[in-house]
Formats: structure tokens, sequence, C-alpha cells
């Protein structure tokens, strides 16, 4: 608190007091006020909300590729075991004996042929989808003659209606280069080939060679097994984490709620006694007297705080005094001035000669 005292040299001569300079203008600024534990709850939801984001992503994309590897792995495992049960000299038979059927009305030229030897090495195959009615077996052979692969017996040639490619048809009519590559590759080995997408769909594949007596490749089984399966397991983790991740969620947000409202409540007391303070009312009561056991940086806040009011005070209260003091010490000698004045003029002395004079007069008489 300021306090302005006119000094006796001013009172003395009459002239008027400087005016106090004016404080320079501040500059405010205006916006629209936001409480504190809203800002926080902002700030933590956004936290959360990259967290929570990067986490269902993460979750989703670790359940689809580890459903992806174990299905493939599965897949290998099941066309190996396929190729040991396929009757091996059947099949060989068929590649060595049965010639292409020519067929108009099927997309490539040929249709199915009538050989028992066909229909053993199909219903070979069918076991394998009955084991697994999503995965679609087939065989293929190399030709000796031209060195090419070209598809053999399929197990859609029993179903109804029959499905699957015809026999005899070259791979490379139908397949890609490097699918083709991979089922080479087949012919000596276990191959799998990863996610891929062709005009029918999104599938994986796993090709094992077939081994006569002798342990001589006589050709390949190729098992095509289609990705709705690691789509039907995205979409169980969806239902699953998504729910989970939601409530989590909010439980969280509540909780900072509720946080940060405990720890705005004494910092709005704060707020309001510091609007007391500005007013000139310095009794506060911040609850400083019962402090916790456990005190915090709000409480030794909260007691500074107290403890500067009340310096305030009693600075004030000192000022006060002080002013009160100067303004007896003013009073004084503005009356020591007005006294000499008159004592000191002209008319005052021929006055005080008058009575001298009277006085003199009366003694004689």
């Amino acid at each position: 608190m300021s306090i302005s005292v006119e000094t006796p040299s001013a009172l003395d001569s009459g002239a008027p007091a400087a005016p106090a300079a004016s404080a320079a203008p501040t500059k405010r600024r205006f916006g629209f006020p936001v409480k504190m534990r809203w800002k926080l709850l902002a700030s933590y939801a956004a936290a959360f909300t990259v967290v929570f984001a990067f986490i269902a992503v993460w979750v989703v994309q670790y359940t689809t590729t580890a459903a992806q590897d174990r299905l493939v792995e599965n897949l290998a495992s099941m066309s190996a075991g396929a190729s040991k049960s396929m009757d091996a000299a059947t099949f060989d038979a068929l590649v060595r004996t049965v010639d292409a059927v020519p067929d108009a009305s099927n997309a490539y030229g040929l249709g199915y042929p009538t050989s028992p030897l066909y229909r053993t090495s199909s219903r070979d195959l069918l076991r394998v989808m009955q084991i697994d009615d999503q995965a679609q077996a087939y065989s293929y052979a190399r030709d000796d003659k031209d060195g090419k692969l070209y598809f053999q017996a399929s197990a859609g040639f029993l179903l109804d209606p029959q499905t699957g490619v015809t026999f005899k048809v070259p791979l490379d009519k139908v397949v890609d280069p490097a699918t083709y590559e991979l089922m080479s590759q087949g012919l000596t080995k276990t191959t799998a080939q990863p996610a891929y997408s062709d005009p029918y769909g999104s599938w994986i594949s796993s090709y094992s060679p077939i081994l006569d007596a002798n342990g001589k490749t006589v050709g390949a089984i190729g098992l095509d097994y289609p990705l709705t399966y690691v789509d039907q397991v995205r979409s169980d983790v969806l239902r699953q984490v998504y729910p989970i991740l939601g409530i989590s969620y909010v439980v969280l947000l509540l909780l900072v709620l509720f946080l940060s409202t405990s720890l705005v409540r004494p910092l709005r007391r704060l707020t309001v006694a510091a609007g007391r303070v500005a007013e000139g009312e310095y009794d506060l009561d911040l609850g400083t007297e019962n402090a916790p056991r456990f005190p915090d940086e709000m409480n030794t806040l909260a007691a500074s705080f107290h403890l500067m009011a009340a310096k305030v005070a009693a600075r004030e209260r000192t000022l006060t005094t002080e002013v009160q003091r100067l303004k007896v010490e003013i009073d004084q000698t503005r009356r020591a001035d007005a006294v000499k004045q008159i004592t000191e003029s002209d008319s005052f002395a021929d006055l005080a000669a008058k009575a001298a004079e009277m006085r003199r007069r009366a003694r004689e008489g």
C-alpha cells in the first residue's frame, strides 16, 4: 500500500503538490478462461488417446501376425502329412499314363478325366479337406518332356458342384512367376507361401513333395487356405480389446478428473485468499493450524502465503502509525511557522510597542 505525505516546504510555500506519476499502461490479454482441472483433463485425455490407440493397433497387429504365422506353420505340417498319405504309385501312374481331356466349356479348355487313377488321387486329397473344410487341396507334377509344371488331381473334382483346376492345366497359365517358383521348390521340400491375393481372394499356401517308395519325387501336393480365418481372428480381437480399452480409458479419465480436482482445490482457496488480500483483508484462514501428518508443497505454499499476509498486515499497521506521527509533526511545524510569521510582522511589532507604552504609562500614573 502506497501513502503520499505532503512535505512542510510544500505546505509553507503554498505551491500545489505535483501530481503523482501515472503508472505505465499494461497490456491485458483477453481470452476464454479455462479452469486448470479441465486443462489437465484435456492434456491427459490427449496423451491417453495416443497411448491407447498405439496399444490397440499393436495388439491387433500382433494377434493378426501371430495367427497368420500359426496358420502358416499348421498348413505346412498339414501339407507334409498329406503328401505322405498320398498313394505315390497311383499318382505316378496318373501323371505318366493319363492324357489331358479337352473340354471347351472350361476356362482353360481342359476337363476332368474318367480314369480311376484320377478319382483315387482326388480321394486322397479329399481326406485333407475332411480334416479342415477350408483347405483346398490339389496336386501337380513336372512333365519330363518339356520340364514344365502341370496340375494333376484336385479334391474339388469330388465336390458338388465341382471346383478347382482341371487336369493337366499348365501352372504358368494360372499362377504368377513368383508362385510358380515356390511351387517348383515344393517338389524338393515343404515350401510355404506367405499371404497373397489373386482374383479368387486372399490366401496362404504350402507345397510338399510326393515321394515314392524309393524316395523319388513324383509330384507335389498344394494346399491353399483362405485368410478369412485371420480376418475372423482380427475381428474377435477387436470385439474383445475395444471394450476393455474403452472402459480403461474412461476409468483413467475419471481418476485424472478426481486427482486434478483434489490438486486444484487448495489452489482455488489460495486464489480466493489472494483476492481478499488485494482488498485489504489480511485475517485469513487457510487451514494452516491443522496441518496434515504428511504435508506437501500445497501446505507449504499455504503456510508461506499466510505468513506473507500477516507480514503485509503488520507492515500496513506500521505505515499507518508512521503516517499519523508525521501528520502530528507537520501540524506542530505549521503552528510554529504561523506564530513566527505573526510575531515577526510589522503590525505585531507596532502592537507590541504600543502595549509596552501602555504598560509604562500605567506604572507612571
